[in-house]
């Protein structure tokens, strides 16, 4: 597979706590499918202990993954929900320590990367880069939109197109000539901090809320009133329904890492595409697990899937 092109496109995730499990499996996809380059990682906390690196504590630092990728650490202090901060990381990424971007692409780091990085590219210079959600659609006369054009409306924003599609804020990836697209969400973001009462936890109320999930619904509500093309992939681009090629997305709380396969599949959940996507990228070129750990994740997976195939929620 064919590298990125040098310098032209940057990576960027945010993770704290176990979530460096999910980091590096997206380092070692990104690597495998072909990406050469920089993976921005904004974290609070410790750094990962397989970074083998000391806490300086200065602002960033690099670890070379392999020979072409590089992980550069960029200690975060914000007190929003990392999952509401990831507008404004792009931007401070963009503005600070990486202005000669020409596409920027975030990931949060519980997905792994299935297609060649060249596709990747090639998506987002057809338009704002972005998937479909498991809980789409949300068609344009729903009433949850109607409670965001009235919402936008006092602060100067305008629909320019109607939207069937609610996507998911795993993942976006924007050309430097659409980047007035992210703008218009981090200002979405800034517009709900005070609506919510600050951005300190992932969701807010339940659904009927306009904004539930202020990053998503801000992503969605940035789809209606930013003026820029977009791409728009189904469901199947994360994983959510059979017939995925592109990347794959670990929903919930119980992320592949914390998982026990078995168990899991014991109350009716057998291995989802997500955790074997995971599991393929647990060795190289970071290696996450000991030996003895991999032998039982691999042993707990196979019950797992042996278990599923005779019993499983229906």
């Amino acid at each position: 597979m064919g590298g990125s092109r040098a310098m032209s496109s940057v990576v960027c995730t945010l993770f704290e706590g176990d979530y460096h499990y999910g980091l590096a499996a997206l380092a070692n996809s990104l690597f495998q499918c072909g990406y050469r380059g920089t993976i921005w990682a904004g974290y609070r906390g410790t750094l990962p202990p397989w970074a083998r690196l000391k806490e300086s504590g200065d602002e960033r630092q690099a670890f070379e993954v392999a020979e072409g990728l590089t992980i550069q650490f960029l200690k975060v202090g914000t007190p929003r929900h990392f999952t509401n901060y990831k507008a404004d990381f792009m931007t401070l990424l963009g503005r600070n320590y990486t202005p000669e971007f020409e596409r920027m692409f975030y990931f949060d780091p519980d997905i792994i990367l299935r297609v060649a990085w060249k596709f990747i590219e090639d998506w987002a210079e057809g338009g704002v880069a972005l998937c479909e959600d498991v809980n789409s659609p949300m068609p344009a006369t729903h009433p949850i939109r109607k409670q965001w054009l009235r919402f936008a409306g006092p602060h100067g924003l305008t629909a320019s197109r109607e939207m069937e599609v609610y996507v998911n804020g795993g993942f976006v990836g924007v050309a430097k000539r659409d980047w007035s697209f992210v703008e218009t969400w981090e200002r979405l973001l800034s517009l709900l901090e005070v609506e919510t009462s600050g951005l300190a936890r992932l969701g807010v109320s339940d659904r009927a809320y306009p904004f539930h999930k202020p990053d998503q619904d801000a992503l969605n509500m940035t789809t209606m009133f930013s003026d820029r093309p977009l791409s728009i992939v189904g469901r199947e681009g994360m994983d959510f329904i059979p017939g995925g090629y592109l990347m794959s997305h670990a929903l919930g709380t119980a992320k592949p890492w914390r998982k026990s396969f078995l168990r899991e599949a014991m109350r009716g959940y057998p291995p989802s595409m997500a955790d074997h996507a995971f599991m393929r990228n647990t060795e190289t070129p970071i290696s996450l697990f000991s030996p003895g750990q991999r032998k039982w994740k691999k042993l707990d997976l196979l019950l797992g899937c042996a278990l599923g195939r005779f019993y499983g929620r229906r």
